[in-house]
């Protein structure tokens, strides 16, 4: 039974890279003995399916409930990884996977499902290799991101449970993103004394686990990047900002541009309104057609309406004329790292939630060379209203963490800031997200303030 598999004969588990050390210390152990002995990790799994989990009983040998055992999964490229990485509340990068092999599956504490331990109805539990036939291998082999419907979807994410704890001695590989994760978990071994592990990159027995910027492959221009995370989490964000910022500030420290575009804030704004196309990154923007089936307007029409509906947005009105300019420039850079049209295939911009990063990155050109004038003030709020137009919305609706948010330590001018430009935004995609996201917002800007 275990030789008819596939190649790649390992079942994976996958967790934070700061909860590797941990580990090393504690063992791979379940939820409850995690609790039991006060043990703190970073948790990516998907929180809204861990109070079922936690009252899902095994009803095989050796029993207990779904928390009380380590989960792995048949499938590599997990579905839950995809799912909480689209709601940008993890780093990617950071995320480590562990093999055991399938040998393992005849220990008397290991069992498997035949779909995930998350639903309603309970799926079928063994704890009999035999039984791994009754398994969807063609949906847990896939190579496709997405499955097309959710019985599919659960089928695939189809799970081992070792009971208490795992063994170290089962590790055979780790699996890391980039040579960072590598580096640091080859420095914990050698910290704690052990034997130096099995660590590589994918491709691993030519599978692959990690969600990447692929559709750039094939790109003239940004080949480079196909192999970066397809989303960027909230420290590495965090990080780029910061980045961003210092690299900005720095820089026009040293000295004014030789040839800007602009004279200020205000100039700026007189000179993108007489014409959108005034610079390179605006223009990349302009009649780009999209295929995000949440847009309905060229990416240029959408900024200018954003613009334009700030003055119907109370947190806009609110501001001070400072202010209000500020946010009314960076709402026409919100939305430039969706361009080029060079950047996409026959030059349509499909739906891309890393944007707001690539807008951020490429305010670096734009304050230290289209600027003669820009206090730090304006340059960290520019940055900020570009690289976080979409975190209000995101926590509202899509799950978002609000620690996100409150790690940015924002007064209450900033939230209006931000609160501005997210209604502004909202409200030129959908009118009744608008109103839903306009009820709410002012409790989560409080929240924010205690």
């Amino acid at each position: 039974m275990l030789q008819n598999r596939r190649s790649n004969k390992h079942f994976y588990h996958f967790t934070h890279m700061d909860n590797i050390e941990s580990i090393l210390s504690n063992g791979l152990i379940s939820t409850n003995e995690k609790i039991l002995k006060g043990i703190n990790h970073i948790n990516i799994a998907n929180k809204d399916i861990q109070e079922r989990r936690s009252n899902t009983q095994v009803p095989c040998h050796p029993y207990g409930n779904i928390h009380d055992y380590v989960p792995f999964y048949f499938a590599s490229r997990n579905p839950m990884l995809l799912s909480v990485l689209n709601s940008k509340n993890i780093d990617q990068p950071y995320v480590v996977y562990i093999a055991i092999s399938f040998k393992k599956l005849k220990e008397n504490n290991v069992i498997f499902t035949d779909a995930s331990a998350n639903t309603v109805i309970p799926p079928n539990f063994y704890n009999d290799p035999q039984y791994l036939d009754e398994l969807n291998w063609e949906l847990i082999n896939t190579k496709k991101w997405t499955t097309p419907n959710r019985d599919d979807l659960h089928a695939r994410m189809a799970e081992v449970l070792v009971y208490k704890e795992v063994p170290l001695d089962w590790i055979d590989y780790f699996i890391v993103f980039n040579k960072v994760c590598m580096k640091r978990i080859k420095a914990l071994f050698k910290k704690m004394g052990m034997q130096e592990p099995n660590i590589t990159y994918e491709p691993f027995n030519d599978t692959y686990f990690y969600f990447t910027k692929h559709f750039f492959k094939d790109s003239k221009i940004f080949k480079d990047r196909h192999n970066e995370t397809l989303v960027t989490g909230p420290s590495m964000l965090k990080d780029i900002y910061d980045e961003v910022t210092k690299s900005i500030i720095d820089e026009r420290f040293k000295g004014k541009p030789s040839n800007p575009s602009f004279k200020n804030v205000k100039d700026a704004l007189d000179k993108i309104k007489s014409d959108f196309c005034v610079i390179d990154e605006l223009s990349g923007i302009n009649k780009l057609e999209t295929k995000n089936d949440v847009h309905r307007n060229t990416v240029c029409e959408h900024t200018k309406e954003v613009v334009n509906n700030l003055r119907s947005i109370d947190y806009f009105n609110g501001l001070d004329a400072e202010d209000s300019s500020i946010v009314e420039l960076s709402a026409y850079f919100h939305d430039i790292g969706k361009g080029p049209k060079t950047k996409w295939k026959d030059g349509v911009q499909p739906a891309y939630a890393d944007h707001p990063v690539d807008s951020l990155m490429m305010m670096n050109r734009i304050l230290v060379e289209e600027f003669e004038e820009l206090s730090k003030y304006e340059i960290n709020t520019i940055c900020l209203l570009v690289g976080y137009h979409d975190l209000i919305g995101e926590i509202l609706v899509k799950g978002r963490s609000e620690k996100e948010l409150r790690d940015l330590d924002l007064n209450s001018n900033s939230l209006d800031m931000l609160a501005a430009i997210t209604l502004a935004d909202v409200k030129s995609i959908n009118i009744w997200w608008f109103v839903d996201l306009e009820e709410r917002i002012h409790t989560l800007i409080e929240s924010m303030l205690d």
